[in-house]
């Protein structure tokens, strides 16, 4: 299972853009990000919403920190339904984002900051949890699992937009469900100072279980 170390001082983490090209160009031109503050993803750039593609050409030309999150995931393992629609979007360029995807870690740390997907099971470190784990994990037994989180890192996450923003002491949770409509949310880290903009449209219709575009 691949990790890495974060060696930037400053980031600028976004949540699940989920293929919201034109959200994560606002959110971008909102933070105006400075010179030596690297911008990084909790995963989920892909699927559901209709620019794909775009979104990974942002992460790549902004040279970005990137977590894999469970929709990379499913594309790595050949999952239908709208991961089609991805598929179709990458055309030809299909087999090179595959290769970039199955690169990329599972988790990213340092001494202060866990950068994720999903989470981290209780009484687990991450180098001790499954890939599915952190890149899936919701709540255990009925409760979040950053209840059991005791640090010293703060974990940086997405992947639960049923949540939404959660502003803990050891754990940030950046899913606001920008792809039903909701926002796209960033965290200036280590300041933790928050930043969203407003979906444009719903582009994902969460109950139908279907795209609206």
């Amino acid at each position: 299972m691949k990790s890495g170390t974060i060696s930037d001082k400053k980031l600028f983490i976004v949540g699940d853009v989920q293929g919201c090209a034109d959200e994560l160009h606002d959110l971008l031109v909102r933070a105006n990000v400075e010179r030596g503050r690297r911008l990084a993803f909790v995963g989920d750039l892909v699927n559901r919403g209709p620019k794909s593609r775009l979104v990974l050409e942002r992460a790549v030309a902004e040279d970005a920190l990137v977590v894999l999150g469970n929709h990379e995931d499913g594309l790595l393992k050949g999952k239908g339904g709208t991961h089609d629609r991805v598929r179709a979007d990458l055309g030809a360029d299909l087999p090179r984002w595959l290769a970039w995807i199955e690169a990329l870690p599972v988790y990213l740390t340092n001494e202060e900051l866990i950068l994720v997907h999903a989470g981290i099971p209780p009484g687990k470190r991450p180098e001790d949890a499954t890939r599915s784990e952190l890149t899936r994990i919701r709540d255990v037994d009925g409760k979040p699992w950053f209840d059991a989180w005791r640090g010293p890192e703060t974990v940086v996450f997405g992947h639960w937009s049923v949540r939404g923003k959660v502003d803990l002491p050891l754990a940030k949770g950046l899913d606001t469900g920008c792809v039903y409509g909701g926002t796209l949310t960033g965290l200036f880290w280590p300041e933790c100072r928050w930043l969203e903009v407003p979906a444009r449209r719903m582009w994902f219709d969460p109950i139908a279980m279907e795209p609206t575009w």
